[in-house]
């Protein structure tokens, strides 16, 4: 058997699960590519069909993010549907969804606490509910900048300034390390206070991803009456050369989009976990559905994951 099958680098720097077994074939008499395409096949099934996931963090660590210290992000994804959206809050139909696939964050506990906003990680998803099934993907980040850095002035106090070097940025590969070709990376541009993503297929952009802005693209456009409040405001796929909306309008009720929804009142009030609806461009193919799960997780980790706070 192929060298590369017997082993995966983890981000955690530890190499325990990579002679596990679980995910890889060691021993199982199955060839790199077959096995590659076995895989595929199952991403085939499980995303082919779908026009949305609705992609759950769990509540996993969160007596350990109250002592300061940051937990490994654990989800839960089941298919979505537009139709079972209100606004910001999820119909009953979608809550009661089977879960179809599992991603656990693969990620060293002293980069988790010392370098929490740039820490690298590998975000392994695999087949249905629980850890434990057969993997298909990995969303791999590098180490990198956080969004924002502290400059001391007088007095004590300080003032927040943006990094637009070395911001976080993931990319896609099969179990045994093959690449997908798709990259997400956060992007920083002249408007620092709209956060946005750049979604790329073998280095071409293909979307760019940002909520609904006003003044020019400087501010974010809240609109709280529709549920567009500043964070539950939806992310929307635009085309990066012409900047139209991908597939809609902004407040389209089928319009292509990310968004954060209300995940319930324990959830919300008692933990950091986030729940997101990711909406599909129509006509997209396996490949492109897997990267832009990753793209949530990105998102997820730049935006929601208290890395904007510190811009506030």
């Amino acid at each position: 058997m192929s060298g590369k099958w017997q082993k995966r680098p983890l981000v955690s720097g530890s190499d325990s699960d990579s002679d596990s077994g679980s995910g890889s074939d060691a021993g199982s008499g199955i060839d790199a590519p077959v096995q590659q395409k076995m895989v595929q096949q199952k991403m085939e099934t499980l995303l082919g069909d779908k026009n949305g996931l609705l992609v759950k963090q769990t509540m996993r660590g969160c007596c350990q993010e109250c002592m300061g210290c940051e937990a490994k992000s654990e989800f839960n994804i089941a298919k979505m549907e537009h139709d079972w959206m209100d606004g910001y809050k999820l119909k009953a139909a979608a809550q009661n969804q089977e879960d179809i696939m599992y991603a656990l964050e693969e990620s060293s506990f002293c980069c988790r606490c010392c370098w929490r906003d740039g820490r690298p990680f590998d975000m392994v998803v695999s087949e249905g509910a629980e850890k434990g099934g057969q993997e298909l993907m990995h969303f791999v980040k590098p180490c990198s900048f956080p969004l924002y850095f502290s400059v001391p002035i007088r007095d004590g106090c300080s003032v927040n300034c943006p990094f637009c070097c070395f911001l976080p940025k993931l990319s896609t590969t099969l179990p045994g390390g093959t690449p997908l070709g798709n990259e997400a990376a956060y992007i920083c541009d002249q408007n620092c206070c709209v956060p946005k993503l750049q979604y790329s297929e073998n280095g071409q952009p293909v979307y760019i991803l940002k909520p609904e802005t006003c003044c020019g693209g400087c501010c974010i456009a809240c609109d709280c009456s529709s549920g567009n409040g500043c964070w539950y405001i939806p992310f929307y796929f635009h085309d990066p050369e012409s900047g139209d909306v991908v597939g809609g309008d902004y407040n389209g009720k089928y319009t292509p989009q990310i968004r954060k929804l209300w995940a319930g009142l324990t959830k919300e009030c008692c933990s950091t976990a986030d729940t997101f609806a990711l909406m599909f461009p129509p006509g997209i193919d396996t490949n492109r559905k897997a990267g832009l799960l990753g793209l949530t997780f990105l998102l997820d980790f730049t935006v929601f994951e208290r890395q904007q706070d510190i811009a506030e």
